[in-house]
């Protein structure tokens, strides 16, 4: 499966936020946060409920879920019901990349889904979640109870806690 990329021909002109003698810092090299624990669990936090399609939707469809829902990620759940993969804003807008609208609408989840799920357990502490989350440089956590997916906790979740909403 060919995850989308920027055309070969795309070119930046933007100077890089980094000076070119210095390596770009890669996931590998991410810090987990120490986190203030207040003993909140995920289960507290986490938006429950998959919103999801199959592998075999379109983007078309997979972005009005994503537009009607108000979210920002879709899960991709395989006939098992077991989270395959995550369609995420990014990256159907690299499915858009050298593509006429029509056709990227017409593209399957499964070729622009980012494979894999990262996941927790409901019953891990909140703090625990956000430091897996800022090591990892990712934005959600498929939230699993014996092993099977219930919800999702994202790091806007967690900012609406911070501020209090």
């Amino acid at each position: 499966m060919v995850h989308p990329t920027l055309p070969k021909g795309d070119v930046h002109t933007t100077p890089a936020p980094y000076p070119m003698s210095v390596p770009l810092p890669s996931i590998a090299e991410g810090e987990a946060l120490t986190i203030a624990d207040d003993g909140t669990r995920v289960r507290d936090l986490m938006h429950r409920g998959i919103i999801s399609c199959t592998p075999d939707d379109t983007v078309g469809t997979v972005a009005k879920i994503m537009v009607d829902k108000e979210i920002h990620a879709v899960v991709v759940m395989d006939e098992q019901g077991m989270a395959v993969g995550v369609v995420s804003q990014t990256d159907m807008v690299l499915a858009r990349q050298g593509r006429t609208p029509d056709q990227a609408r017409a593209m399957l989840a499964r070729e622009v889904m980012t494979p894999g799920c990262a996941t927790c357990d409901a019953d891990m502490l909140l703090s625990d979640a956000v430091s897996l989350l800022t090591a990892r440089r990712m934005h959600r956590l498929v939230v699993t109870e014996k092993d099977q997916p219930v919800g999702v906790l994202s790091m806007t979740d967690v900012v609406r806690k911070i501020i209090g909403e």
